[in-house]
């Protein structure tokens, strides 16, 4: 946020008028409502000297000789005028104001136009800098009223106020009243909507919850712009599309995108999450791919990489990939999916080796081990795994029990084998299968003696 003045000198008279801006374009400076010639003689002067003073920077000095021309106006009389027409005229006032403001006292400055505004309520630029001090004093709320004012008050009606008056709300975070006031611009004055104030229209809509009001202008806002701007409401617009599960909507944006800007790797990832989000793994490890080729991939999203290759039938692909992260640092999930693309592509040996280089294996990982030495017919060291597995995995006991019965059976270790398939037997969903196992075991053994 960031303010700023804009100084403005007014001929002899010296009077500053100061412009306001809320991130956006400055109000535009406003002549003087008063011609110097229908000032009082006593204003004019002492407006005079107060304007040379302000236009040397001596601000201090400034606002006590306006000040004590003021105070004049409580201890002396004219027979012609009353002393609050000449002594406090809407002019001093303002021009204390701008001095305050000028100083950096805008609490001052704030009292000063609101007595200007008092005397003369239909002063745009008293109103205009009224709002500069409130907005000084963080009163984005108060600014708001004082620009609305300075809109109905002028004659006519300046859009520009009534954006920064929609702009200070939306700074308030008074969004909803931000947004009627941006719906009075454009109601009445829709040829006046730069591209700027309709951006601020965006965020006051979607800070709002209001994001299908909000698509429209995103999508002009995107035509209208070139470069870096282009490409950040484009993301806007797919973000919001995304957000409001407009797939359809999003898909056919991002091939526009990746065909406009071919070489753009943020089109090509967006392209791959939203084939990701409806599943369509194919097209998203194509657009991955490429994604890529065009920016150096994070963990992360090598890690998608090699997932996407091993769910379409590609473990050979995935192997490296799988690796490579597994050397940068244990991970339990990497280690599972880099054994299931060995076995797939033929080498469980090269997958017990990964599985046995990994530190401090959890139960899962025991068991997996225990398959796998199981696939390679090492059965003694399966079944004594498989027994390690269970005393550790009480969620898969039962089938360790029941495949290190098996595994002992191989090497002709029916004692084992038994008690093994007794100890499965103890499980619901095991125990079917081990009393099954022990019938044929124990008529295998009736039949070798």
């Amino acid at each position: 946020m960031r303010s700023g003045l804009c100084t403005k000198r007014w001929g002899w008279l010296g009077v500053l008028a100061i412009a306001f801006m809320i991130l956006w374009p400055a109000v535009t400076e406003a002549e003087p409502l008063w011609d110097p010639g229908d000032l009082p003689a006593a204003v004019r002067l002492v407006l005079g000297e107060a304007g040379e003073l302000m236009n040397q920077q001596k601000y201090g000095p400034a606002i006590e000789k306006l000040l004590a021309f003021e105070a004049r106006g409580r201890s002396a009389g004219d027979e012609d005028r009353s002393p609050h027409a000449v002594y406090s005229h809407p002019m001093i006032h303002f021009a204390l104001g701008n001095a305050y403001l000028l100083q950096a006292d805008a609490g001052a400055a704030r009292n000063a136009f609101e007595r200007a505004v008092a005397r003369h309520p239909d002063w745009v630029p008293a109103w205009l800098n009224l709002a500069k001090a409130h907005y000084d004093l963080n009163a984005p709320g108060e600014a708001a009223r004082c620009f609305y004012a300075a809109y109905e008050k002028g004659g006519h009606q300046n859009p520009e106020h009534l954006y920064l008056g929609a702009a200070a709300l939306l700074m308030d975070r008074q969004y909803e009243a931000s947004v009627a006031r941006f719906d009075q611009l454009l109601a009445h004055h829709p040829d006046h909507m730069q591209p700027e104030w309709r951006e601020h229209l965006v965020h006051a809509l979607l800070s709002s919850d209001q994001p299908r009001r909000a698509l429209p202008h995103i999508r002009l806002l995107a035509r209208m712009y070139e470069g870096d701007k282009r490409i950040q409401w484009q993301e806007i617009l797919l973000h919001q599309y995304m957000h409001l599960e407009m797939h359809a909507e999003a898909l056919t944006l991002v091939r526009i995108l990746v065909n406009e800007a071919p070489t753009l790797a943020k089109w090509w990832k967006a392209k791959a999450h939203l084939h990701l989000n409806t599943q369509s793994y194919a097209p998203a490890l194509v657009a991955m791919t490429i994604y890529g080729f065009l920016s150096p991939l994070s963990r992360d999203e090598q890690r998608l990489l090699a997932d996407l290759r091993l769910q379409l039938g590609i473990p050979g692909q995935a192997v490296p990939v799988y690796e490579t992260l597994l050397a940068e640092g244990a991970d339990k999930r990497l280690l599972q999916n880099l054994v299931t693309a060995l076995r797939q592509v033929g080498r469980p040996d090269a997958a017990l080796r990964h599985l046995e280089a990994y530190p401090d294996p959890d139960s899962d990982l025991l068991m997996l081990r225990a398959d796998l030495l199981y696939a390679l017919e090492q059965y003694a060291d399966a079944a004594e795994a498989y027994r390690r597995a269970a005393g550790r995995n009480t969620r898969q006991a039962g089938q360790a029990w029941l495949m290190a019965g098996y595994a002992a059976w191989q090497i002709k270790d029916l004692t084992a084998s038994r008690r093994d398939f007794q100890r499965a037997a103890d499980y619901d969903r095991q125990r079917q299968s081990a009393l099954q196992a022990m019938r044929r075991l124990e008529a295998q053994a009736a039949k070798a003696n």
